[in-house]
């Protein structure tokens, strides 16, 4: 059994990502951190959708692993300092498919039990169509962010 994300063979378990696309920008390597199921799932749900994932840990965003404990909720599962481990991935999908099919693959493909729906993000200066916030905790929760109001579905 896999318990940390150092133990995951990126050659042949992994497909789809490098180590690095899930490093806090501040800190290389900090992928260590981030919960190892975390990785393998999204790898499985980037091979299952064929479409590419673009993390938000690029340009100085801050939406995979967190170092420093700034930018998100307090009791955020980007944080390495949560007492579950870091678990939290920001991200959007490279894709023209309709929001409601990329909304679905994240709920019934997925296998992630914090699942949050955006549709506020920006990238590259533009406004993204839908971008998600997925993580894995022990019980269940849904919730959508339009305009910066956070509307929880199941909680």
């Amino acid at each position: 059994m896999i318990t940390s994300a150092e133990e995951l063979d990126w050659e042949k378990q992994i497909k789809w990502f490098k180590p690095e696309e899930f490093d806090d920008p501040d800190y290389p390597g900090s992928w260590k951190h981030l919960d190892p199921k975390t990785i393998i799932l999204m790898d499985w749900l980037r091979k299952n959708t064929g479409w590419p994932i673009i993390t938000h840990n690029k340009y100085g965003l801050h939406g995979c692993v967190c170092v420093k404990n700034k930018g998100h909720a307090l009791k955020s599962r980007h944080y390495i300092t949560h007492p579950d481990g870091a678990s939290a991935i920001d991200f959007h999908f490279k894709t023209n498919a309709p929001v409601h099919e990329q909304v679905r693959s994240i709920l019934c493909m997925s296998g992630f039990t914090g699942v949050g729906i955006y549709y506020d993000w920006h990238w590259n200066n533009s406004l993204l169509k839908v971008g998600f916030h997925v993580d894995r905790r022990k019980r269940f929760q849904l919730w959508v962010r339009d305009k910066g109001k956070y509307i929880y579905i199941v909680r």
